[in-house]
């Protein structure tokens, strides 16, 4: 039998979805921003903070469709016509996760392919940190640097507010979100480090941080997928909650 959310739940359901409601505004005028100015200022560091936050808010659009929708359904339905509806509803939940899931896996793809392409480009002068960092324009730091920051900032907020409910409602789709974020919040602290504290030794640093990251990125992208390619008929027999 499809379980719906128990009275005692729905206002942490509702919060989720508020909170995740702005998200998609927030993580969308980051990435705008951060496409604007990488093109600019031809700066990868800001192509790769777009991505992850795109990456982001499509975590929030799942979020904020789920629950503000299973919000919208009757507190409490016999069995019958109700229980198939309902049934028919998570699967197309489940249908509409998986799809946003792939498209996060194939942008953390992206993220890392980015990430790694700018590591390279600083190995090239990793003796010479100076020669490629001297002509970076001035905006594409200021930029890197309040983005990144901000954006740690937003994340963490994200990041407590969804394992705190996640710890309530015991959803996948929750545990999901708060991966997402923590990926997404170490990635912008990583930027964020390195755009702030220029110095020969965090230039160094910086194209091995990137490797690492681009391999977590590329684990959290092939788990998002994988996890979501199983049949979603037994799934929903499994999970009253799915």
């Amino acid at each position: 039998r499809r379980e719906r959310i128990k009275e005692s739940h729905r206002r942490h359901c509702l919060v989720l979805s508020v909170v995740s409601a702005f998200d998609i505004v927030i993580s969308g005028i980051m990435a705008c921003v951060a496409f604007g100015h990488a093109y600019l200022d031809t700066g990868v560091s800001l192509y790769c903070l777009g991505i992850q936050s795109l990456s982001h808010g499509l975590s929030s659009v799942c979020l904020a469709l789920r629950f503000f929708d299973e919000l919208r359904l009757p507190k409490e339905a016999p069995a019958g016509p109700e229980e198939g509806l309902l049934y028919r509803r998570r699967r197309s939940y489940l249908i509409r996760e998986r799809c946003i899931s792939a498209t996060m896996g194939v942008v953390m793809y992206c993220s890392s392919a980015a990430l790694l392409v700018k590591a390279i480009r600083k190995a090239l002068f990793w003796d010479v940190w100076f020669k490629d960092h001297v002509h970076m324009d001035n905006d594409a730091v200021f930029a890197t640097v309040f983005l990144s920051w901000y954006g740690v900032c937003v994340y963490s907020l994200q990041a407590v507010v969804r394992g705190f409910v996640g710890a309530v409602l015991k959803r996948a789709v929750v545990r999901d979100s708060v991966a997402a974020s923590i990926v997404s919040l170490v990635f912008l602290f990583v930027l964020g480090v390195a755009a702030t504290f220029e110095r020969e030794w965090s230039w160094k640093a910086e194209p091995v941080a990137a490797m690492v990251l681009a391999v977590c990125s590329v684990g959290e992208g092939t788990r998002l997928i994988y996890s979501h390619t199983g049949d979603l008929d037994q799934r929903l027999d499994s999970d009253p909650y799915a």
